[in-house]
C-alpha cells in the first residue's frame, strides 16, 4: 500500500485551505496502467520519501498488477468563539478524516487515531466508525497526527498522517483580525489518495463489490461540501498568464540589451 500525495493546499477567499486536484473520482481499478503516469502531482515534497508499505513480493493471496484506489480528506475546520472566547478557549474546532465525496469508508478502515497535543485531557483518541472526527476547544496551533488502520484482511500497516490546526487564515495581528470579523470557519483540508498496491486477493473482491454509502452528517459536514475545481482551474489560468507576460518582459529587456 501507499499514499499518493497531493500538494498545494492553500486558502481560498472564504477562508477554505483546498489542493488542485479532481476530488470527484470514487475507488477505481488501475490493474493495467502505470503509476507514474497515473498522476501530474509530484508523490511527495522535495526530500521527502512518501509514507509507503510495500507489499510482500512472495505473498501469493497477493493480486500482481492491481492497484485500489480510495480518496480521502483530512485536515481542521476551526470556529472563533465570539463573546465566548476567553483567553484559553478561543476556538472551537474539529479535527476530521472522511471519505473525499463525504462516503462511509469503514468497508476499508477499521479505526482512525487522533494524536492531540499532550496538554489536553486524553490527547489520544480513538475512532472505530465514522465519522471520524473530534471537537475540542483551545487557542494554540499545533500538527495533529492521524493514524488510520486499515480492515484486517487488507494485511497493510498503519498509514501515518499529519494535520496541522488552523485557526486564522494567517498568523499576524491583521489575519487573527480579518478572520474574526469574517465569523466563517477557517477550514486546512488535504486531499490525498491510498493507493492499495496488489492488495489481498479478498480484500480487493470485497471492495470492489462494496456499493457505497454516506457516512453520518455532523456540524461541519456542510461547510466541507463538493469541491468546485472552477475558481481553482481560473486561478491557475491567471497565473499562467502572468508568468507569461513576465517572461515577454524579461525576453524584450534582453533582447534591448543584445
Amino acid at each position: 500500500m501507499s499514499l499518493r500525495i497531493s500538494s498545494n493546499s492553500k486558502f481560498d477567499p472564504a477562508g477554505i485551505a483546498l489542493d488542485e486536484m479532481d476530488r470527484s473520482r470514487p475507488l477505481v481499478d488501475r490493474t493495467s496502467r502505470g503509476a507514474m503516469a497515473e498522476s501530474p502531482m509530484e508523490t511527495a515534497a522535495p526530500g521527502e520519501t512518501p509514507p509507503a508499505a510495500e507489499p510482500i513480493p512472495d505473498d501469493p493471496s497477493r493480486v500482481k498488477g492491481k492497484e485500489l484506489v480510495v480518496p480521502i480528506c483530512y485536515g481542521t475546520c476551526a470556529y472563533w468563539l465570539g463573546k465566548k472566547a476567553d483567553e484559553y478557549h478561543s476556538h472551537k474546532w474539529t479535527v476530521y478524516l472522511r471519505g473525499a465525496e463525504h462516503e462511509d469508508l469503514s468497508h476499508c478502515i477499521e479505526k482512525v487515531v487522533f494524536n492531540l497535543h499532550p496538554s489536553f485531557k486524553e490527547p489520544v483518541r480513538v475512532l472505530e466508525k465514522p465519522p471520524y472526527e473530534v471537537t475540542e476547544t483551545g487557542w494554540g496551533e499545533f500538527e495533529i497526527g492521524v493514524t488510520v488502520h486499515f480492515a484486517s484482511d487488507a494485511g497493510e500497516k498503519p498509514l501515518e498522517l499529519s494535520a496541522p490546526l488552523k485557526l486564522y487564515l494567517e498568523d499576524t495581528e491583521k489575519g487573527k483580525a480579518e478572520s474574526k470579523a469574517a465569523k466563517k470557519p477557517v477550514v486546512k483540508e488535504k486531499y490525498e489518495e491510498i493507493v492499495f498496491h496488489e492488495p489481498r486477493e479478498e480484500f480487493a473482491k470485497r471492495i470492489e463489490g462494496h456499493k457505497p454509502k454516506k457516512a453520518p452528517e455532523t456540524e461541519i459536514t456542510p461547510v466541507l461540501g463538493k469541491r468546485d475545481d472552477r475558481d481553482e482551474l481560473l486561478k491557475i489560468a491567471t497565473a499562467r498568464k502572468v508568468v507569461a507576460e513576465r517572461i515577454g518582459v524579461v525576453k524584450q529587456q534582453l533582447d534591448a540589451l543584445s
